[in-house]
């Protein structure tokens, strides 16, 4: 009979761990690849970018940040950058 309690709780952990990884969470939900930032799109970031005086850009993420995230080349150096919700275009990392 315990056997049976412990088969039956096992499998219900089972079926409970697979819906959760099939169900997007809240914020996974509310930041698609697909989704303008902010009524943006990545050519109007790239755009902006440009108008920065970077060159060269690729927009490769569309961030939950609620940011455009790029490559590009500034003064001869490759260099990530991002176009922020505030307008702002700056220069990642290092």
């Amino acid at each position: 009979m315990y056997w049976k309690v412990g088969l039956f709780a096992g499998a219900l952990s089972a079926l409970m761990i697979a819906g959760s990884l099939s169900a997007a969470s809240p914020a996974q939900a509310a930041c698609w690849s697909s989704d303008p930032v902010n009524g943006t799109t990545a050519d109007q970031a790239a755009r902006a970018m440009q108008q920065a005086g970077y060159s060269d850009v690729q927009v490769y993420e569309k961030g939950c940040d609620s940011a455009w995230h790029a490559h590009a080349m500034l003064n001869g150096n490759p260099v990530n950058v991002v176009w922020n919700q505030e307008g702002q275009v700056l220069t990642e990392g290092n």
